[in-house]
């Protein structure tokens, strides 16, 4: 269906959607915690769909695996979703181009093929790229900057979805080069922000948090982002947990809110609403 765009108005839409998708990723990273513990019928396998392919052991081990299962599927779905988001701001984008000159209409033949072009722009460009080169074109630091954590959370997904995590020289080569300039030594290196609270500049590491200091004295709590780096070598297993999903959401979050901003900027300028 082509219905008239109600800008900005639907562009604002678009990323209050990634950020309840993103929530709701991390409340189900979260989930896998509980389900570590959830209740096994003794003696035999859950018959809960009636047939199995599999029994006792096998509902052992995903109950056991559940906290790194869970977090591997959200971050899965993050990644999707931002993916979404930039795919459907394009479209937005590409749409008002075209309607800009006065008296231009929308028809559906001009519909699909600007669908086709963006369909052909993602597949030759990374998340990364159709943010920085056709969603913002004249990107700030700040968003070249962000940019960056989705690109390395990017490719944790691609090896969490094809190759069950396990770090190969596909992961850790430098983009636009081929598996021939792989070292044994490169690695998949990846930044997000990380959540840090400190009580009287001593890190709070885990919850409920019980204080040293006995008494009625006064704790000054902070709460800040900071950047974090994970490293993996070939090789290596990639483990996720529920917290660093919380970590991912509010770094896509961020990210989202950012690349919203500087689109606006952009197409205020393109359509003279300044």
């Amino acid at each position: 269906m082509i219905r008239d765009i109600q800008y900005p108005e639907d562009a604002r839409k678009l990323v209050d959607s990634l950020i309840n998708g993103l929530e709701y990723d991390a409340a189900f990273s979260v989930l896998g915690n509980g389900l570590k513990n959830f209740p096994q019928p003794k003696g035999q396998p859950d018959f809960s769909t009636g047939f199995r392919f599999g029994g006792e052991q096998a509902d052992k081990a995903v109950r056991r695996d559940a906290p790194g299962l869970c977090s591997r599927f959200a971050l899965i779905s993050m990644v999707s979703r931002f993916e979404r988001f930039t795919q459907r701001l394009l479209l937005q984008r590409k749409v008002l181009e075209e309607l800009k000159m006065e008296g231009v209409k929308m028809t559906p033949p001009k519909m699909w093929r600007i669908i086709k072009g963006i369909q052909k722009d993602i597949r030759r460009l990374s998340s990364a790229q159709v943010t920085l080169q056709l969603l913002v074109t004249n990107p700030s630091t700040k968003l070249t900057s962000r940019t960056d954590w989705l690109s390395g959370i990017n490719r944790v997904r691609n090896c969490l979805a094809h190759r069950l995590g396990i770090v190969q020289m596909e992961d850790v080569k430098t983009p636009n080069l081929s598996i021939e300039d792989t070292k044994d030594t490169d690695t998949l290196k990846v930044k997000w922000l990380k959540l840090k609270a400190t009580a009287d500049g001593e890190e709070i590491k885990s919850f409920p948090y019980h204080s040293k200091i006995n008494g009625n004295a006064q704790i000054k709590v902070e709460v800040q982002f900071e950047e974090y780096e994970r490293e993996w070598k070939i090789g290596e297993v990639i483990h996720i947990a529920p917290l660093e999903c919380q970590e991912i959401g509010w770094s896509l979050a961020l990210l989202g809110n950012q690349v919203i901003a500087e689109f606006e900027n952009e197409m205020n300028a393109f359509l003279n609403l300044h």
